[in-house]
């Protein structure tokens, strides 16, 4: 009688993975924090939120968050302006806008942002996907190159 083996791609792809280790989900989830990064940095200066560039310079990674079979970091403007503005309060103002929503009393209208970091969500996740997916591939090629 023969010994067969059948793996199917998933298996496969599991293996993979699971020969990958923390130090490489690491390294793909700071390949798409990058690819997030420079997205940003590209739509603030599309949109012209470059006063004095404080913004724009800062827009990086937060520390990388291990948890169980993954990670995550987070892209957004970090530390203060010269003035001592937090960044990510400015961005966030830019973005969602401010004032109050009108009442009874006030018929001034909201003033609404121009959505330069959430009216890029979909793209924005398909750039860090795609830049995520190619260090996969790498690290996997590099694997399976052993």
């Amino acid at each position: 009688m023969m010994a067969t083996v059948k793996v199917n791609g998933v298996e496969l792809l599991e293996r993979q993975l699971n020969r990958m280790g923390r130090p490489m989900i690491r390294q793909i989830v700071e390949a798409g924090a990058k690819a997030a990064e420079k997205r940003m940095a590209e739509n603030t200066e599309a949109r012209k939120h470059t006063r004095n560039r404080d913004m724009l310079e800062s827009i990086g990674e937060n520390e990388y968050r291990e948890f169980l079979g993954g990670g995550s970091v987070e892209v957004y403007p970090q530390g203060d302006d010269r003035k001592g503005v937090r960044n990510a309060t400015k961005a966030y103002v830019i973005n969602y806008g401010k004032g109050q929503r009108p009442t009874t009393k006030r018929k001034k209208p909201n003033k609404t942002g121009d959505k330069f970091i959430t009216g890029d969500e979909s793209k924005a996740e398909a750039v860090v996907y795609e830049a995520m997916k190619a260090e996969s591939d790498r690290l996997i090629a590099e694997i399976n190159n052993e």
